[in-house]
Order: structure tokens, then C-alpha cells, then sequence
């Protein structure tokens, strides 16, 4: 099914729910006392993509994780956030990643970090930037080492401009977990529900290119000091559009999840 790489943070084996070589591999999983974790996604074809209003662009982590944000020594204007979770935090500085992380960005198109941020190479920020994609912006990337500061990397922040109104309550496999006060944190999907996303029409009117959710999410430690938080973060959701750029320039480690749209 799947050839390891043991440099690798993890292997990724997508098998159809109806595979039978699915039972034979969790077997042997459980005979090798190998651990393992167990999403359950839709999966869509090419043309189902392209015809979806905009698609939830949920990478994955296939070669490991950047840690990045806050911690790190980006910085953030609170004026406008929630000042129990962090929800609604802008960010003000470039995008700053721990230096020992740069190993997942080798051979890589487009990665994200811990936060969800969105990284692009340079190439990819160009394509983008040259399609005229709406509701978007870049910011620098940095790379963070102990004794030697900071160096610039030839990569690009996605930024999202634009936030959607809050998701309609029929949405599935979505819920908060720690409720805040203000309602929009602590958002989380279940790894044995496949997450599905549902919009009003009048909420999807006058969607940009590149949008953000007003819902915020994983997990949250604020307690006032930015430089030691771990803030939520919202999610991309993206036209079809931006979808063929990625896909053309052969970015892997992405999930690509059409949103449903309700009619008012």
C-alpha cells in the first residue's frame, strides 16, 4: 500500500472505507503493535472540485509540523481579539518558524504551520499574486535560530483578508469543545466524523477568492501575555480558482473539502 520513509515524520495510507485490504492493514498494524491515527474524510473528484463554491483547504502534515506563531516572536494586535481566548488576533510582524523545523519545508510547494498559518514558496506566491486572487496578501517568512537571530526564507505567508460570517448550525463533525464567552473559539472537527461545512447563500454572496472562517480553532492558553499564548486560528476556505493554482504547481499534503450551501 505504502513504501515508508523512515526519515519521515509519518506515513500516509488513504484507503476507500470499503477497501478490503482496510481490515488486513489494521491487523497487521495491531500485530506489529504499531500505533496509528485514523481520519475518516470525504474525498471528491476533480470535477466535483471545480464546481464547489469554495473548498476547505485542510493540510494535513504529512512530513511533520512548523512550530511558528506567537511563541516564536510573531507579533499580534489584541485591540479587536478576544482577550479570554485570542480569537480575532492580528497579526502585525512576519511570519516567524523555529529554524529547526525548515527540514519539512524541503521539496515542499505550500506547507502550513501549527496555527494553520499558510506558507507558499516564492514561485507560488508569484502565480497567485499574478492570477489576481481577491482577498488575499503575503507577508514574510523567518526563520528563528537561538544563538543567530533571524534569517528571511524564499517563502511567503498566505494571508486571508476576508472573513465569512459565522457557518450555519447544520454543519457536521464541527462543534466547540471549550466554549469561550464570545463563541468563536475553541472550534475542533472529530477524526471519526468526516467534517462537512454549510453555508446560508446569502453568507457565500460576496466571497473573495481566498477567505477566512469566523470561527476560530484548536487549542487556546492566553492569559494575556501574547509572547507565551497558543492562540486558535481560523481555516482557509478558497475558490476553486486558487484550488487549480496549488494543484498545477503540484502541491501536495492537502486536503481539498467543498463547502455545502443552503438556501435561506
Amino acid at each position: 500500500m505504502a513504501v515508508p520513509d523512515e526519515d519521515a515524520f509519518s506515513t500516509v495510507i488513504t484507503l476507500n472505507e470499503r477497501d478490503e485490504r482496510l481490515p488486513l492493514l489494521l491487523n497487521l498494524l495491531k500485530e506489529r503493535g504499531i500505533t496509528w491515527l485514523e481520519r475518516r474524510r470525504d474525498r471528491f473528484t476533480d470535477a466535483e472540485l471545480e464546481e464547489a463554491r469554495l473548498l476547505v483547504a485542510w493540510y494535513f502534515f504529512p512530513n511533520g509540523r512548523i512550530f511558528a506563531g506567537p511563541r516564536m516572536g510573531t507579533t499580534y494586535d489584541m485591540s479587536d481579539a478576544c482577550q479570554r481566548c485570542g480569537a480575532g488576533a492580528r497579526q502585525t510582524s512576519a511570519m516567524i518558524i523555529e529554524a529547526e523545523n525548515l527540514n519539512v519545508l524541503e521539496g515542499q510547494r505550500a506547507v502550513a504551520t501549527c496555527y494553520e498559518d499558510l506558507l507558499v514558496d516564492e514561485t507560488l506566491a508569484g502565480a497567485l499574486a499574478q492570477s489576481g486572487a481577491t482577498g488575499i496578501s503575503f507577508r514574510g517568512v523567518f526563520a528563528a535560530f537561538e544563538k543567530r537571530g533571524h534569517f528571511q526564507l524564499p517563502w511567503r505567508q498566505l494571508c486571508g483578508t476576508h472573513t465569512l460570517p459565522p457557518m450555519s448550525p447544520r454543519s457536521t463533525g464541527v462543534a466547540p469543545y471549550k466554549p469561550c464567552p464570545c463563541g468563536r473559539s475553541s472550534f475542533h472537527t472529530f477524526e471519526e466524523v468526516p467534517p462537512r461545512f454549510a453555508y446560508r447563500a446569502s453568507d457565500v454572496a460576496n466571497i473573495r477568492d481566498v477567505n477566512m472562517t469566523w470561527e476560530w480553532f484548536g487549542e487556546v492558553n492566553f492569559n494575556g501575555d501574547v509572547s507565551d499564548a497558543l492562540f486558535p486560528y481560523p481555516f482557509f476556505l478558497v475558490t476553486p480558482k486558487v484550488w487549480r493554482i496549488f494543484r498545477d504547481a503540484g502541491v501536495t499534503g492537502f486536503d481539498w473539502l467543498p463547502i455545502r450551501v443552503e438556501e435561506d
